[in-house]
Formats: structure tokens, C-alpha cells, sequence
């Protein structure tokens, strides 16, 4: 596993999210859309997650998005994850995400989830490495969502 710390995301980080997002386009054309990235971040509010940086040998490689109680089904939720594209296949997502799971365990969690749009086999081929399953596919705004979940026992 890949050695990374990880601090709450803070104003001054807001230009490498966007260079992260400016790397990802298919992750910008999904999510983004349209919206700026402040607008993005702002309707998250709400679920009372954690942006979070995560840095190795004190360099920002990730960012990711989790809550520990979704208003969905009060369960955690893995909601964003960007890697650094210079980064990328080199553990640092799997690792960001044993690092959430036995930080979630520990508060007596059994499972993680985690949803994307039902033909992402890139995103869904990424989290099955990462140990989750696929659990069920659910209808939202019109859009046909693919929901993963990873066991924590």
C-alpha cells in the first residue's frame, strides 16, 4: 500500500482540484457538466461529507469526497475520487480507499458504497479491484445508476 496522508480540503487546494479536473475529462463531462467547480462542491454541502487531500511524500496526489451517513440509506458513501493523472496505476486509489474503509470500520461500519452511471466499466472495473461488488442498479433523474458496495468485515 501506498504510504499518503490526508488533510481536509482547503481553499488554497482549489487549484489543484482544478487541475485534477482539467486531467479528467471524462470524470468533468459526467459530474461537472457545466458547472463551475466551486458550484460543484457547494451542492455537497448538504450530505455533510469530507473533501479530503491526500498527499505523498508531502505532494497532493488525490482528492476525494465521503460521507459517513448518506441520506439515502444512512450508510457510507464513497462519492468523489481524483487522482493526480501523473499518479494514476500506481495504488495511490486503492489506497485512498482501505485507507476511508478502516477509518469507517473502526466506527462500526459493515459496508461502503459507492454509485456511478451504469455503463462506466472503467470506474466500475477500478472499484471492483478496490473490493467492492456490484449491488444493484437504481433508476435517477432519468439516468440508469450502477450502486457498488464494499464489505468492511
Amino acid at each position: 500500500m501506498v504510504k499518503l496522508v490526508s488533510r481536509s480540503l482547503e481553499s488554497s487546494d482549489l487549484s489543484f482540484f482544478q487541475e485534477l479536473v482539467s486531467d479528467s475529462r471524462k470524470w468533468r463531462t459526467i459530474e461537472l457538466k457545466s458547472a463551475e467547480l466551486s458550484d460543484y462542491m457547494r451542492q455537497y454541502e448538504e450530505y455533510a461529507g469530507e473533501w479530503r487531500m491526500w498527499e505523498k511524500e508531502n505532494r497532493p496526489v488525490a482528492i476525494s469526497f465521503h460521507v459517513e451517513s448518506a441520506p439515502s440509506n444512512q450508510k457510507p458513501w464513497l462519492g468523489t475520487l481524483l487522482v493526480k493523472a501523473s499518479e494514476r496505476r500506481k495504488g495511490i486509489g486503492i489506497s485512498v480507499i482501505n485507507i476511508l474503509s478502516a477509518e469507517i470500520k473502526v466506527k462500526g461500519h459493515k459496508a461502503m458504497f459507492a454509485g456511478m452511471p451504469i455503463d462506466e466499466y472503467e470506474w466500475s472495473n477500478f472499484l471492483n479491484d478496490c473490493g467492492f461488488e456490484q449491488f444493484k442498479s437504481e433508476e435517477y433523474k432519468g439516468e440508469t445508476y450502477l450502486i457498488m458496495v464494499r464489505p468492511l468485515e
